[in-house]
């Protein structure tokens, strides 16, 4: 078997018998992928200190037979991004973005977009910026990179563009937004977004990744945002996001 190299980002870590490890990873070239590390809880070298969530890793590997499970051969560290497990605000977004790239991944898929995307955050997070703010950011451009974007430049029914004077609101089913006059027709629509957010938010939307360090989201934004964008991915999955709980509760967000 040839061994091959990628970078890849942890997304979690397991025990497998008494010294190996399971380590999930976000590969650009690879998709998510699952590899064994053998030897890795005795080992002084080669992956010591390293295989640990967040971790953006140089790594080694060769694929079996029948495909599926890798085996991690050896493991650079890149980037251990430190101040994330030093701090509990930025633990718990990293934790939330982690979980929804594996929901919103499947197994050896590529997707160079959204690797690049959790690189981003793993970064703004640890260049301090508010942390909340940037789990609005990531969420919104992930729904779209895993194409569920919803479109928020206009109503969803009527087809008019969003405009001052007028309330809206996202129905969680769909993703379509309804303006105060169309929205009787959406009575599960109960996720109200003011004008202001819808605005940054579609800002955010068509942005080039590589300027979205510009865009400040105010307080009230990005707690609205991350609000809706729950309820909809909720939806989405037909389940709930395990780390939502600990997420809501760094602002005392008010959803269930």
């Amino acid at each position: 078997m040839i061994s091959r190299r990628t970078s890849g980002i942890v997304l979690s870590v397991s025990d497998h018998g008494e010294s190996d490890k399971l380590v999930t990873f976000l590969s650009p070239d690879i998709g998510r992928a699952t590899g064994i590390a053998k030897g890795a809880k005795r080992s002084k070298q080669r992956f010591v200190n390293k295989l640990e969530p967040f971790s953006l890793l140089r790594l080694m590997y060769r694929t079996g037979r029948n495909g599926g499970l890798l085996f991690l051969s050896e493991a650079e560290l890149a980037n251990a991004f430190f101040l994330l497990r030093q701090r509990y605000d930025c633990f718990v977004v990293a934790m939330f973005a982690c979980e929804l790239v594996l929901h919103f991944t499947r197994e050896q898929d590529p997707d160079p977009a959204i690797f690049f995307l959790l690189l981003w955050l793993l970064q703004a997070l640890e260049s301090g910026r508010d942390p909340l703010q940037v789990a609005a950011l990531f969420h919104l451009r992930l729904l779209g990179a895993a194409g569920y974007q919803p479109r928020l430049d206009s109503c969803g029914l009527c087809s008019e563009p969003v405009r001052p004077g007028r309330s809206y609101t996202l129905h969680p089913g769909s993703g379509l937004l309804a303006c105060d006059r169309c929205r009787h027709d959406l009575p599960e629509a109960t996720a109200s977004l003011s004008v202001q957010t819808l605005k940054f938010l579609y800002k955010a939307q068509v942005l080039d990744l590589r300027h979205l360090d510009r865009l400040r989201l105010p307080r009230r934004t990005a707690d609205e945002t991350l609000l809706i964008l729950y309820r909809y991915t909720r939806h989405l999955l037909q389940h709930d996001i395990n780390s939502w709980r600990q997420l809501r509760g760094l602002r005392g967000l008010d959803c269930p």
